[in-house]
């Protein structure tokens, strides 16, 4: 009996005890607060969304989401090419620009710049200095297209969300890193032609989110449409890109071929 009741005056003297310490201490921890949601987005004065701003995507990676797909749509005969590919070949190593939608997934440190209006957008990338000049009031492609890295870009709004349509390539730039292989017998080396269309989709979710996504075609490399993940771009601290270019000599001769392309 004593030794019962030794047991239970010890078990009201340990709740005392954590019920002093959390008097002291202001009572039980308190959950922390949910975060703010971001404010709207800003819209411009025809009422459609602004998607002004400085943003960077953080480095969204499509090697393990959609690369796997996109390979299976090559033909037999790009395939063959592919295998011939490495990444000494990859074209930004000659300082040619990223392209759609390959600019999309660059490392954070890399950011873009977007000037909007009613019927114009602008998009300034830091990396390679390049631009784009989107029209926004529903036009559509000039006859006389001459072929570009970048391609030429018209806009529609479909509701909030702003479609642009991409041709006239010059099929010179690339899908995705020769690094990035979705299999073990992948071999990269994601090239395009001169065929390449893309049709792209802007959103701006809220204040500080910016989405994007592409849907790829290229008759005479794929046999069929690729679309790429939704990448979520936030908005960055900066209020405007800097200068980041890119030099040739420095960059190719990097490689083994251009080590070996500049021997005697």
């Amino acid at each position: 009996m004593k030794k019962m009741l030794a047991i239970a005056w010890a078990g009201v003297l340990v709740l005392m005890l954590i019920t002093t310490a959390e008097a002291r201490q202001g009572g039980a921890p308190k959950p922390a607060p949910a975060p703010k949601p971001a404010a709207p987005a800003p819209r411009l004065t025809d009422g459609k969304p602004d998607f002004s701003g400085v943003w960077w995507s953080g480095g969204v990676s499509v090697k393990n989401n959609t690369l796997g797909e996109l390979e299976r749509l090559y033909t037999p005969e790009a395939r063959r090419v592919m295998q011939t590919l490495t990444e000494d070949d990859d074209p930004t190593l000659r300082c040619i620009p990223y392209g759609y939608p390959r600019a999309m997934t660059l490392p954070s440190n890399q950011q873009l710049q977007i000037v909007h209006k009613p019927g114009l957008m602008v998009i300034l990338n830091e990396y390679f200095h390049s631009f784009r000049v989107v029209p926004t009031d529903g036009r559509q492609h000039p006859d006389d297209l001459f072929p570009t890295y970048l391609g030429d870009s018209v806009a529609r709004w479909d509701g909030d969300t702003l479609v642009v349509d991409v041709t006239g390539f010059n099929g010179k730039i690339w899908l995705a890193d020769a690094a990035d292989k979705p299999t073990p017998t992948s071999t990269g080396g994601w090239f395009t032609s001169d065929a390449l269309h893309v049709v792209e989709r802007w959103r701006r979710v809220d204040m500080d989110t910016l989405e994007y996504q592409a849907t790829v075609e290229d008759s005479k490399v794929l046999t069929g449409p690729w679309k790429t993940p939704a990448i979520r771009l936030k908005r960055a601290p900066d209020d405007r890109i800097e200068e980041a270019m890119c030099l040739d000599t420095t960059t190719y001769s990097l490689t083994e071929k251009g080590r070996q392309e500049r021997r005697p």
